[in-house]
């Protein structure tokens, strides 16, 4: 070689080297920012301000001593510098699966899953580590579907895309390239305009300028030590204090626009399918709404019968199971429109239960009817969440009128028995008289969102069905984690209970605190300006189970301890007003019921549609005479 070629090679190295090193700084893109989440942070009106961060083990802080130095927590710090009145919690979801499971795990409804995780308004999308191993065309199709369901879920949320170091990224820096995932991730941010923070970029400078060895950055190549969270930290804390100085704050947050996709491939339409789903058929014996051994399942559906089956017929591109595998988890078959049986492998090398989503079937015709028959095949204890559907499967209750609907919920359900007390009517003759011989009845429900729940059940139209004669007007009064303690104040009961002139106040929820009091004093505001309002108070019912009225419950209520159902009742009997102890009757019928209390839930406190309709069907028989 001559020497000037290779003077020549040498100063082309040395400008490639030189043109990369000169855009190391630009670790992170701003791009549009998170101007809505900001808008939240600085309004502080909507409760605890939840980050949702959604990835793998570096998440968790796996290998780290101080787990402050989680990048996440880190994250969290950097806002609260910018906003220190906000309340920011730091969610962190790891899952197995990369982005192609987290397109499912964000779908738009989960009935059996334990959480909706893009029900925040910031996520945090982290899957590089476990996005190491996946086809690069498959994560441009997840990792974009992922990006379009969190904006279809809520169009005000806003992203952050997060690529930690791996060894592949940081050979690919070695050699001067960036790495074909952070490319692929680049193109979807800049096409959605979603901020972007490039940590293995910025821990690979670290590593090439000799001021860190990767094996002290990371014992294991993926999850940081307390040295390389700490150079994750002083990325993390420049990149927030650039997002926060970009782009002014909206007086109102501004939904996105969701654009076309960037991918042909890329599908938008993946969820989890219930297994309670009607869509859903079974053969053999199995047994819904028993408890997971492992969250964030609220409820599996257990066989431990060989030959127990299950069919779905569906819409979609693709089709998958969400289960949870253990050591005695049998093999299955399954099919696809008739075609042969195939073998879903027992699990190997689980120590303990385990989420498990696995792919059946990909590239399937979007716009064909497909079948899928799943059969327990050998041996063993199948527990079923539900199944992944990047598709649809046809609505059971389409056409259906709204008591046609809830009386369908309802036939699937253990009949309530339950006899309410004899005199329950004594403080509201009018309302009675109304429902038996016919007029308007306003009712105004006032209280929290477990209240909402109780309008959720469609009860009036049950009343009504009872006593065709009386048109029975309802108007939900009702604010989130909201008790009588604040409708007491500041004459707040005008714009929440009298401004809608109500015949029957209805107050229940969880939010009161154990205040009896509170209750009382709405109770004779209301009065003090409407004299003869008729009013029903109402026990809780759902909740967490560290609440009192499920942890120390009691059938009947206690009369020997200070507790809140006892003191209900004193003030209904004083204020002569109608007094329901719904919790005796709906905590009985729920433990009963053979199910877990997830069964019941559509999240950690609240109902779902069957709990609604326990609520529901209880109101019915009280005001039945």
């Amino acid at each position: 070689m001559t020497t000037t070629l290779k003077t020549t090679l040498y100063c082309a190295l040395i400008s490639t080297w030189m043109g990369w090193q000169a855009g190391a700084v630009d670790f992170y893109q701003v791009r549009d920012g998170i101007p809505n989440s900001r808008h939240f942070f600085r309004a502080n009106t909507v409760g605890n301000q939840y980050l949702f961060f959604l990835g793998n083990s570096v998440l968790a802080g796996t290998g780290l001593k101080d787990a402050n130095l989680r990048y996440s927590a880190q994250m969290v710090k950097g806002l609260k510098k910018h906003f220190p009145e906000a309340a920011l919690i730091e969610t962190r979801h790891t899952q197995p699966g990369g982005s192609w499971f987290g397109l499912y795990r964000c779908s738009r409804g989960q009935p059996v899953f334990g959480e909706v995780i893009a029900s925040g308004h910031l996520a945090i999308l982290d899957f590089a580590a476990d996005d190491r191993s996946a086809d690069l065309e498959q994560v441009k199709t997840s990792l974009e579907g992922l990006v379009r369901q969190i904006i279809l879920y809520r169009a005000t949320h806003s992203q952050i895309l997060v690529y930690t170091l791996t060894p592949e990224m940081l050979q690919a820096y070695q050699a001067g390239r960036t790495p074909e995932y952070v490319r692929i991730s680049e193109e979807i941010a800049a096409h959605y305009g979603i901020p972007s923070l490039n940590l293995a970029r910025h821990a690979a400078e670290k590593i090439i300028a000799g001021e860190i060895t990767f094996a002290a950055f990371s014992a294991d190549g993926v999850n940081p030590t307390d040295a390389g969270a700490k150079i994750y930290a002083d990325a993390v804390a420049k990149f927030v204090d650039a997002l926060m100085a970009a782009n002014p704050i909206p007086d109102q947050p501004k939904p996105s626009r969701l654009p076309a996709p960037l991918f042909p491939g890329t599908d938008d339409n993946g969820r989890i399918i219930a297994y309670e789903d009607p869509a859903v058929k079974r053969s053999g014996n199995w047994k819904p709404g028993q408890a997971s051994p492992i969250g964030p399942f609220r409820h599996i559906l257990v066989a431990t019968e060989t030959g127990a089956g299950l069919t779905l017929k569906f819409k979609g591109s693709e089709i998958g199971i969400l289960d949870v595998a253990d050591k005695d988890t049998p093999e299955c078959e399954y099919a696809i429109d008739g075609g042969d049986f195939r073998r879903l492998a027992a699990p190997r090398d689980v120590s303990g239960p385990t989420m498990r989503p696995v792919s059946l079937a990909r590239g399937l015709d979007r716009k064909t009817e497909h079948e899928l028959i799943l059969k327990v095949a050998s041996p063993g204890t199948m527990r079923m969440g539900g199944f992944l559907l990047n598709g649809s499967v046809a609505d059971s209750f389409a056409g259906r009128s709204t008591l046609e609907r809830i009386d369908a919920i309802y036939e699937g359900m253990d009949p309530l028995r339950y006899q309410p007390p004899s005199g329950r009517f004594a403080h509201i003759p009018k309302t009675m008289a109304k429902l038996r011989d016919g007029g308007e009845l306003r009712l105004v429900l006032l209280g929290d969102s477990i209240m909402g729940n109780t309008s959720g059940s469609s009860f009036e139209l049950l009343l009504m069905r009872d006593y065709p004669k009386c048109k029975i007007v309802k108007i939900a009064s009702l604010r989130s984690s909201t008790g009588c303690k604040y409708y007491r104040e500041e004459n707040r009961v005008q714009d929440y209970v009298l401004r809608h002139n109500p015949d029957l106040l209805v107050i229940g929820g969880i939010s009161n605190g154990g205040d009896a009091e509170a209750v009382r004093s709405v109770v004779q505001q209301v009065r003090a300006k409407k004299p003869g309002t008729e009013v029903l108070l109402l026990t809780p019912v759902f909740g967490s189970v560290r609440d009192e009225h499920i942890r120390i419950f009691t059938r009947e209520i206690d009369t020997t301890t200070n507790n809140f159902r006892f003191n209900l009742r004193k003030v209904a009997s004083e204020e002569k007003c109608a007094f329901f102890d719904m919790t005796g009757p709906w905590w009985a019928y729920i433990q009963e019921s053979g199910k877990t209390y997830g069964w019941f839930m559509g999240d950690a406190v609240h109902a779902n549609h069957r709990g609604c309709q326990i609520i529901g069907r209880l109101l019915e028989i009280w005001f039945k005479q």
